[in-house]
């Protein structure tokens, strides 16, 4: 899991800030709260990246762990600034891409780990591609413990290593939901945050990033790397699964991409591209209804099911079409009778993990 097969060579800062010899010097700031727990593994990866960056911002939101002692432990590879109230994580972010000072400004993770290459081969990207304003790659699913469970698959349509322009990103985007997009594995030129603005974390929260790549899409093409350079780490408790747990409010993307239809992204959208999204939101509905059940609101649940049709969950193969059918029909049956606290459970082990609702176990 560790090399994706290139060679890995040095560079001097020379080779990463000279211009003539077409080297970036790289920013990447690392926005935590409370991450003790993966953070020197992840501060360890960066630092060890083949393409050295230029600097490391760590971003503290107020950490009340060992957060602070151990980026002191790192002395001055790192740069350490304490924000003086928590910021929520891409307001956070906004103010360490304020302080870069590289041509290129990554926002990392404090619990993934990078693989040796990543910088050097998304660098090397942007220089080939100097009229692309981001790059990403692929990245492997693993646990808390580090151990794989899965590996991202790009869509046909965003394979290649090419530059990808708007309306390619957009129907990918509306067919697969953003699973290709993943923020801690961009690099941004810098002139582009200067261009564009920072995340609008007011309006999005922690969904702000899917936001930014659109924005970024309409001016400039972008990259997604086939490569799986990124240790994506997930069911440890992340800002990201916070916010999914028992979620009832519809998902934030949709607002997003709403806006972005609105404001003429439908004009390139196709027919099948506007279908796929729509089946999605459905999907999204129908498991809001599950949580309300979890959580003891059948009236609720039974609303949100009037607003789903079978005919949208039928109309694009890109979902699971049999288990949403037979989930939502199954739904609508189960939000008529007296709420059965066992089935409630069932589906929040099923969906979410671990039991959370205050209901014990028989």
């Amino acid at each position: 899991m560790g090399s994706v097969g290139i060679e890995p060579r040095a560079h001097t800062r020379a080779d990463r800030t000279d211009p003539a010899v077409g080297r970036l010097a790289v920013s990447v700031v690392v926005p935590v709260l409370d991450g003790e727990a993966f953070l020197r593994e992840s501060l360890e990866s960066i630092l060890a990246q083949t393409y050295v960056p230029a600097e490391v911002i760590v971003m503290d939101d107020g950490s009340t762990d060992s957060t602070p002692e151990i980026v002191a432990s790192f002395g001055d590879a790192l740069r350490y600034v304490r924000q003086p109230a928590t910021r929520g994580i891409y307001g956070n972010a906004n103010d360490g891409i304020a302080l870069a000072s590289g041509d290129v400004i990554g926002v990392f993770h404090a619990d993934d780990v990078y693989l040796p290459e990543m910088l050097e081969r998304e660098v090397d990207w942007l220089v080939r591609h100097p009229q692309a304003g981001a790059v990403f790659c692929s990245d492997v699913f693993v646990d808390a413990h580090g151990r794989e469970a899965g590996r991202l698959e790009l869509p046909p349509e965003i394979r290649g290593d090419r530059p990808l322009d708007y309306e390619t990103v957009l129907n990918a985007v509306l067919t697969h939901s953003n699973t290709f997009l993943r923020c801690p594995t961009a690099l941004i030129r810098a002139e582009i945050y200067r261009e564009l603005g920072a995340y609008r974390d007011d309006l999005f929260k922690n969904s702000s990033d899917l936001d930014m790549w659109l924005r970024i899409c309409r001016a400039y093409p972008i990259g997604v790397l086939e490569d799986h350079l990124l240790l994506y780490r997930r069911g440890h408790g992340s800002s990201s699964e916070r916010y999914h747990r028992v979620r009832t409010d519809p998902f934030r993307l949709f607002e997003i991409v709403d806006r972005e239809l609105d404001a003429g992204g439908r004009e390139v959208a196709t027919e099948e591209a506007l279908a796929a999204y729509e089946a999605h939101r459905s999907v999204d509905t129908v498991l809001r209804a599950v949580n309300h059940y979890i959580l003891g609101d059948c009236a609720a649940a039974r609303a949100l099911l009037r607003e789903v049709t079978l005919r949208s969950l039928a109309a694009s193969p890109r979902i699971d079409r049999p288990r949403m059918l037979g989930l939502t029909i199954a739904m609508r049956a189960f939000v008529r009778l007296p709420r059965i606290g066992g089935l409630a459970r069932l589906f929040e082990r099923h969906w979410h993990g671990r039991p959370e609702s205050g209901e014990e176990d028989d």
